[in-house]
Formats: C-alpha cells, sequence, structure tokens
C-alpha cells in the first residue's frame, strides 16, 4: 500500500470534507463558547459575547485549513489563520494556529489546553 495517496484521492477527500463543512456549527467543548458559519468557501466566525471574524478559506491534505481574515479586529485583518480541522459526521474538531504565523500545529492539543484554542464544534440542525 502506498504511503502517498493519489492526487484523485486527495482531491476526493477534501471536496467530501467541504462539503460536510458546509452549515451552522456551534462548540460543545473547548476554551471559549464560539458559532461558526460556513457556506461555500465563505465563513464567519464568532467568538459568544466577542470578535467576529469573517472571510474565506482553503482546505489542503491532512486536514489543513488556511482562514483569510477579511473582517474582524484590526489587528488580524489581511492575515491568515493556518489551522487543522477534523471533520466527522456532525462533529468538527478546529484548531488554529497563531494568526499570521505562518506555522500550523502538527496535531490536536487537548481542548483543555488554554494555551490553544483547540474547539469541538457540533452542527446545528436546520430549522
Amino acid at each position: 500500500m502506498s504511503a502517498v495517496m493519489p492526487a484523485a484521492a486527495t482531491s476526493a477527500a477534501i471536496r467530501q470534507d467541504f462539503d460536510l463543512l458546509q452549515g451552522a456549527w456551534a462548540t460543545i467543548a473547548g476554551p471559549k463558547e464560539a458559532r461558526l458559519l460556513i457556506a461555500g468557501h465563505r465563513y464567519a466566525f464568532e467568538f459568544v459575547g466577542g470578535e467576529v471574524y469573517i472571510g474565506t478559506f482553503d482546505l489542503a491534505p491532512g486536514g489543513e485549513m488556511d482562514m483569510c481574515i477579511q473582517e474582524g479586529p484590526e489587528e488580524h485583518r489581511g492575515q491568515v489563520a493556518p489551522c487543522l480541522y477534523h471533520v466527522e459526521g456532525n462533529g468538527l474538531k478546529w484548531c488554529p494556529g497563531r494568526i499570521g504565523s505562518g506555522r500550523r500545529l502538527s496535531a490536536f492539543p487537548s481542548v483543555d489546553d488554554h494555551k490553544y484554542l483547540c474547539l469541538m464544534f457540533r452542527r446545528v440542525p436546520r430549522r
């Protein structure tokens, strides 16, 4: 078995994740309460009672996501948050690296580790 996934399989896996990510999400675990809305390649991320981030995102193999911040706190506008994600069914695990650092974490930290913003989301049912 090859250790490298063929491009077609990688593309199919990314497309499947892209489709699964669409919709509204709310945190169920992590250091902060947040909401995430994904529509196409656009997102809106809100810390409940706090900042709102709006922008676009791209997915890459291996559960990597780059979130380009177009709206939000001034010091973050125009920067990229290199994130890890894992989506499965109605669950999403998501963790950004330091905004603008260009460095992504190599693995998910615990949602209880307050040095990182590792969040667990559950899909919000449509009404």
